[in-house]
């Protein structure tokens, strides 16, 4: 069994339960349990029950709740950039084709049975200036950061000219297509913004 760092996200989301080590047992059961429930709602007693762990064990791995859900986020992360590298990764693809391609990206993540919104637009609210978790909130904010980087990247290449006025409104069509299909609003959401994006680059 490969150790967590060096298994592939699809992998330990495919396996089964009974077949993973003990600390990646917990993890499956936290990134079920959180994404669909929320993290505060979801208590540690429920993990160690459900992920069918000792209690000692589960703190051998994680010493506290927010070590757990910064594993979760961190997941989550890599698992969005191993479904954006298949839709944007090719860099011999015209930039416009690339960033485009994100739009691609989020139809196939919204399009998933299990959808539940943007496990980071849904950090923001659950870990907001009140909340002392920085490593928590460093995942988020540098989630943010290398989305941010990415479409800069992308429309200063499609764009260079106007890059600078362009980057915020692509984010905030790109971010907009999550809450919107996460909030069971109009299923063609990422079609049409992605056609509205495409409008903007090449106007």
């Amino acid at each position: 069994m490969k150790s967590k760092p060096e298994m592939a996200c699809r992998d330990l989301e495919a396996a089964k339960l009974a077949d993973l080590s003990p600390r990646d047992r917990v993890l499956r059961t936290a990134l079920e349990l959180f994404y669909q429930h929320g993290i505060h709602l979801v208590g540690i007693d429920r993990i160690i029950a459900e992920s069918g762990v000792a209690k000692m064990t589960f703190y051998r791995h994680f010493p506290s709740k927010s070590r757990l859900v910064a594993e979760y986020l961190a997941y989550k992360d890599r698992a969005w950039q191993e479904l954006l590298a298949r839709f944007v990764g090719d860099e011999s693809k015209p930039a416009l084709d690339r960033l485009l391609g994100i739009f691609d990206a989020l139809k196939f993540a919204i399009e998933h049975p299990r959808f539940c919104g943007c496990p980071f637009i849904k950090g923001l609210a659950e870990f907001g200036p009140e909340r002392d978790e920085p490593e928590v909130k460093q995942i988020i904010s540098a989630h943010f950061t290398n989305a941010e980087n990415l479409v800069a990247a992308l429309v200063k290449q499609a764009r260079p000219k106007d890059a600078k006025r362009l980057v915020q409104p692509i984010l905030s069509l790109i971010h907009g297509t999550i809450i919107v299909a996460q909030s069971g609003g109009d299923a063609d959401v990422v079609d049409k913004n992605k056609m509205v994006a495409k409008l903007i680059l090449m106007a």
